[in-house]
């Protein structure tokens, strides 16, 4: 069982925010698509706060989508809560590996942490 969240600080680079030169409707739009294809239920999309809520049996994710002023400055940030009896932490590293190189395929990186 664990919690495993990104953030500005993570001293882990996989853990940490991630931004991308995309729209956060293209961001939003591409997440979607990935976690469907991964066979997640979408819960909720919070457009007003930019959460996208998730879950599979024993791992419920939100993601955090959020435009930084430039057009083209979207950062995506997980909160990860999973029920594994093993592995439950790299599992949910795993799947914020694949989704953010997913992300990285159509839209730019620009770097982690870029705003601490």
């Amino acid at each position: 069982m664990g919690i495993v969240e990104t953030s500005e600080n993570a001293k882990n680079l996989i853990l940490q925010t991630h931004y991308y030169k995309a729209t956060y409707e293209q961001i939003k739009n591409l997440y979607l698509e990935i976690v469907e294809g991964l066979k997640h239920k979408v819960i909720s999309v919070n457009d007003d706060f930019g959460e996208i809520c998730s879950e599979l049996p024993h791992m419920s994710v939100v993601a955090k989508i959020i435009n930084l002023g430039d057009p083209l400055e979207t950062s995506i940030d997980f909160y990860i809560d999973s029920e594994y009896l093993v592995a439950s932490n790299k599992k949910a590293t795993k799947f914020i590996d694949i989704v953010l190189k997913k992300i990285e395929e159509k839209y730019p990186f620009k770097g982690v942490s870029l705003h601490q």
